[in-house]
């Protein structure tokens, strides 16, 4: 009777699990420290060695294992692909590894940037010659190191756009009947997915990579870039693209039921609700119909932000599906001024705004331990190693800034918080939980000579010092309200206006 007992609860649980996978909804959350490692980082940066393909992978993989992400979201295309796909283009194609730098396929490319680009494609070209297929690769080291394996897509990128002789293009994007309509400069030949043969191309690539590999995941990503549409056009196209995305859905309720695990779906968006919604990327009813089990909201490249909405978002999607935070590399808080790479506090400052809106995970986008964003090794690791929960970011120093969007809304006449107009401004700006008591807190302004009055939630913050151009201010630590909901007011002491381009708050332990 027993075993019949245990027999019946183990075809019960199967059942419930493959229900699971069918509808689509993941049995937990996904959470911890994600991290989208592009088409490119691994093959740019240096040649690989001739019969050292597969190690220099590993030694790759084993850098990210360091840093303990909990899932690696591999980018497997552009404009074509960095493996030996059937469906679409690869990069190499056309390539000659025994030619000159000056041979056809390089003909479009400046001069001074061949070499640069001839490495690039001589090591993924060098790659699949040697018999390492890329994306299963990374999958089979992803899951030896104890990391969850995605495979991620960009679903309209545009770069080199201006040269569409460039061998970074296959066929399809040298259509022009294809191309988005009423949108000028850099997005204006992005491909409108109005038509069913560019929906069909992503299609193709997505069932041949679900065929072909056994992910996690797959991560459809709309921030390279999200006009898909015609401007004008976009809530027609969104009637458009939902029906298209339960299409992707069923494809990968199939590859769950051949692979024996749930194989996810998720989609990165713009940061903004509203402008998601505005371009046709309707996230929340992508949750409710169930095709989606994890959208993770993010700024463009221009700028960190650190006030994503993430409780509006929650409140949008519900609490079936997981929600991420996106970071970026970039932080330029005023258009035309000031900008550098992210230092770790700015990245502590941006995930802790992430854990405490309620986020399961926190997303690093261009966060390439080649290239982006120039930290040390060892800083590197340490840093993303903390990023990866509330507990652990809280232990970092942090900087939180004022930020501005790059997108909106279509006809909105946006206006940067930064500079503000006339003599006071006030600014909403998520700080986290209140810091240790022992920790010190500071304003930070980049307002010239001025020494404007500063509070945070009606707290007083004291002039400290000048500084390499700015006005540093001491805060006290009560001034935090520690619940998310921190408004940092400024005023000119004298009534005169004064151009204020920076607003930084930094918490830091003890020296």
């Amino acid at each position: 009777m027993k075993t019949q007992s245990s027999r019946f609860l183990f075809i019960l649980t199967l059942a419930v699990w493959f229900g699971v996978a069918a509808s689509g909804q993941a049995e937990e959350k996904i959470r911890g420290l994600l991290h989208n490692e592009d088409c490119w980082d691994f093959f740019k940066h240096r040649p690989l060695l001739a019969g050292r393909c597969e190690e220099s992978l590993d030694r790759y993989l084993d850098v990210l294992a360091g840093a303990r992400i909990s899932a690696l979201f591999c980018n497997v295309n552009a404009r074509r692909t960095n493996y030996r796909s059937d469906a679409w283009a690869a990069f190499w194609d056309g390539y000659d590894p025994n030619g000159p730098d000056d041979q056809p396929f390089f003909q479009p490319i400046p001069v001074e940037n061949r070499k640069r680009w001839r490495m690039w494609v001589h090591n993924m070209w060098l790659t699949h010659h040697e018999g390492v297929d890329y994306p299963a690769h990374v999958i089979n080291g992803c899951r030896e190191r104890k990391i969850s394996p995605w495979l991620s897509l960009r679903m309209n990128d545009v770069h080199y756009n201006a040269n569409l002789d460039h061998p970074f293009h296959d066929k399809l994007w040298r259509r022009p009947e294809l191309f988005r309509k009423n949108h000028p400069g850099y997005f204006a030949r992005a491909l409108d997915y109005a038509h069913p043969e560019v929906r069909d191309h992503y299609r193709n690539l997505i069932a041949e990579l679900l065929e072909r590999y056994d992910p996690d995941g797959i991560e459809l990503d709309f921030m390279r870039e999200p006009y898909l549409f015609s401007a004008g056009e976009e809530k027609t196209g969104a009637a458009t693209l939902t029906p298209w995305l339960g299409e992707v859905r069923k494809l990968l309720n199939a590859a769950s039921k051949r692979r024996g695990h749930p194989v996810k779906l998720s989609v990165r968006v713009p940061s903004q609700p509203e402008i998601a919604a505005s371009l046709g990327l309707d996230a929340p009813t992508w949750a409710r119909q169930g095709l989606v089990n994890l959208v993770v909201a993010c700024p463009r490249w221009q700028t960190l932000h650190f006030d994503i909405p993430l409780p509006r978002w929650r409140e949008l999607l519900g609490d079936k599906v997981s929600l991420a935070g996106g970071l970026e590399t970039r932080y330029q808080p005023a258009q035309d001024n000031y900008f550098r790479l992210v230092t770790p506090e700015d990245a502590a400052g941006a995930a802790m705004a992430v854990w405490s809106g309620g986020a399961d995970a926190v997303y690093l986008f261009n966060y390439f331990q080649n290239s982006h964003p120039h930290w040390k090794p060892d800083v590197y690791r340490r840093t993303l190693r903390a990023l990866g929960s509330l507990e652990s970011v809280s232990q970092l120093p942090r900087r939180h800034a004022v930020t501005r969007r790059a997108m909106t809304l279509p006809g909105e006449r946006y206006r940067p918080p930064l500079p503000p107009s006339g003599p006071q401004a006030a600014f909403n700006l998520p700080l986290g939980p209140r810091p240790p008591a022992k920790w010190t807190g500071e304003v930070i302004l980049a307002a010239g000579d001025h020494k404007p009055k500063v509070s945070v939630n009606g707290v007083g913050a004291v002039w400290s010092r000048g500084q390499d151009g700015l006005q540093i201010y001491s805060l006290p630590l009560q001034a935090v309200a520690g619940d998310g909901r921190d408004k940092i007011e400024i005023a000119a002491s004298n009534g005169e206006a004064f151009r204020l381009t920076r607003v930084e708050i930094r918490f830091a332990p003890p020296e």
